[in-house]
């Protein structure tokens, strides 16, 4: 099949549409929580419930995204101005995608350690995050419980939703369960759909700030740069140690850029906040879709 043997190009193939389209595509932002349910029912489908266990790997991940992050942000904080440090802020914390696991398996990784991580990481995210942005002077007037049911609100659904399914289904329909495991390669697709209609959000937000405050923009633009690099090798590098490297750079390097922005508009209310994300958006899906061309092209 045309889309299983080209899989590697979508991803750059849907960031062009979403921008030379995004007056046309930027309205359908909320069928996006629906492409990433259906995009972890697939990645799911073949789970081994057995092996989906907490290992080391997970927990020096998880201690590394939560150090780098304080590290990282108070260089930011002394050696840049307090809009660019917290839109880097944002970057930071932001969780890994939830989409990361379908990457994974593409790649050939594991993907119960994967989404173990994407769970684990997503967690930490819901309690450290309000307590980082409240230390960056948030504009948004919430209580610490008022952050943590809101963010739990915002990214559990759609984590659990596909999971408590799968599971439901495995109980009372295990036969049709299972057959779900063989369009699996469907969520490189849905995945695409979702990260054009992102591309279109992000470009209309851009298109409609102006130009103001350009000097900044690049700045910020450049660094994500830089991050998306480091940490994806950093990632890769860690994983490696426990024969999974492939996990460690999407644990890692593959950030939830969706939710960033979100954080971004919610927590500082200042549009600059979101050019992070929206940065390391472009950036990460280009390494990916290097990746997948790369591995695709090996198989064959």
């Amino acid at each position: 099949m045309l889309i299983k043997k080209y899989k590697g190009l979508l991803l750059p193939l849907a960031m062009i549409l979403g921008v030379l389209f995004y007056k046309q595509l930027h309205i359908f932002i909320n069928l996006v929580p629906v492409l990433i349910c259906l995009i972890l029912f697939f990645a799911y489908s073949g789970l081994h419930f057995r092996r989906l266990r907490f290992q080391k790997i997970n927990f020096i991940l998880l201690s590394i995204h939560l150090v780098s992050s304080i590290v990282i942000y108070a260089l930011c904080y002394v050696a840049f101005e307090p809009i660019v440090s917290k839109s880097i802020l944002v970057g930071l914390v932001c969780p890994v995608a939830s989409s990361s696991s379908a990457v994974v398996t593409a790649l050939g990784g594991d993907r119960e350690v994967s989404i173990m991580h994407t769970l684990c990481d997503n967690a930490l995210v819901v309690i450290v995050a309000p307590i980082m942005f409240s230390l960056a002077e948030t504009t948004a007037d919430l209580t610490f419980i008022q952050s943590v049911l809101i963010l739990l609100a915002k990214v559990f659904p759609i984590m659990m939703l596909p999971f408590f399914a799968l599971v439901v289904m495995r109980r009372f329909f295990p036969r049709t369960s299972f057959k779900f495991s063989k369009y699996e390669w469907l969520s490189i697709p849905l995945w695409s759909m979702a990260l054009m209609i992102n591309f279109s959000k992000t470009t209309f937000a851009i298109i409609h700030m102006g130009g103001q405050e350009i000097r900044n923009i690049v700045l910020i633009v450049i660094l994500s740069l830089l991050m998306c690099i480091l940490q994806f090798l950093l990632g890769r590098k860690i994983g490696k140690a426990f024969n999974h490297s492939i996990v460690g750079g999407q644990a890692l390097g593959q950030k939830n850029t969706g939710l960033g922005i979100w954080m971004a508009y919610t927590y500082f209310s200042n549009p600059l906040t979101t050019i992070y994300c929206a940065g390391y958006s472009l950036w990460q899906n280009i390494f990916n879709s290097i990746q997948m061309y790369l591995h695709d092209t090996k198989k064959q």
